[in-house]
């Protein structure tokens, strides 16, 4: 069973950014685990209303996630702003990736907004630093997945180096976020541009719905035999 692990900011950003290819992944026999830290405390829009903005968003992962058939939800469980580059924040990740030992990483572009920007270069230095033998506390055995790929939440991908048909998928996608945000309260209009901009990337390889995602190479991807560029 190929595994994967998607490294996000906040309890919504997997399924805004990859709900679909999430569900492809599990109908296909992967196993899909999410790690991520900011516990929604921010997602109120009356004064006062903090603490319930956290146990919908709790609840909303949950049952999201539970939709698209993840494995595993994992929230450090921090304020939305809260997330940032440090060093405990980044001793998780690693940890994270020696726990659940993926094939494949997905995480955030370094091209959105400061909390976003900050799990990408901790997201892309633990896909780094889990396969050395250090820090003993967040993991035992060093752990290297062979790949990584970034994906978008907020701004648009740069040059996409993947798009994944999730035509089939879609749907679940937006049932799996409305148990966030049935009513469009603080996203308001999230399913039409969540719609418009999987319809763009649909069109852009002939299907009706798709996601897009990076490659990132920063650690090089060892060739020995040279037919692996053909494949």
């Amino acid at each position: 069973m190929n595994k994967v692990l998607v490294l996000g900011a906040h309890l919504d950003d997997s399924v805004i950014a990859m709900g679909g290819t999430i569900r492809k992944l599990v109908k296909s026999g992967c196993e899909v685990n999410v790690f991520c830290f900011g516990n929604g405390d921010e997602a109120y829009v009356e004064p006062g209303k903090q603490q319930q903005a956290v146990e919908r968003f709790k609840l909303g992962g949950k049952n999201a996630h539970e939709i698209l058939g993840c494995k595993t939800l994992e929230c450090f469980d921090v304020g939305d702003f809260e997330v940032n580059a440090t060093a405990g924040f980044y001793r998780q990740c690693i940890g994270a990736i020696r726990k659940y030992q993926p094939d494949v990483i997905f995480g955030h572009d370094f091209a959105e907004y400061f909390q976003h920007h900050g799990m990408a270069r901790m997201s892309i230095d633990a896909w780094n630093q889990a396969r050395w033998n250090c820090s003993a506390d967040y993991g035992t055995e060093p752990w290297f997945a062979k790949r990584y790929f970034q994906f978008e939440v907020e701004d648009i991908l740069q040059n996409p180096s993947h798009y994944v048909d999730i035509s089939d998928e879609f749907e679940d996608k937006m049932a799996a976020m409305a148990q966030y945000d049935a009513e469009g309260g603080h996203l308001g209009g999230w399913q039409d541009v969540m719609r418009a901009r999987a319809r763009f990337y649909g069109s852009r390889i002939g299907v009706k719905y798709a996601e897009v995602f990076r490659q990132n190479f920063y650690l090089p991807e060892k060739i020995q035999d040279v037919e692996t560029f053909f494949k």
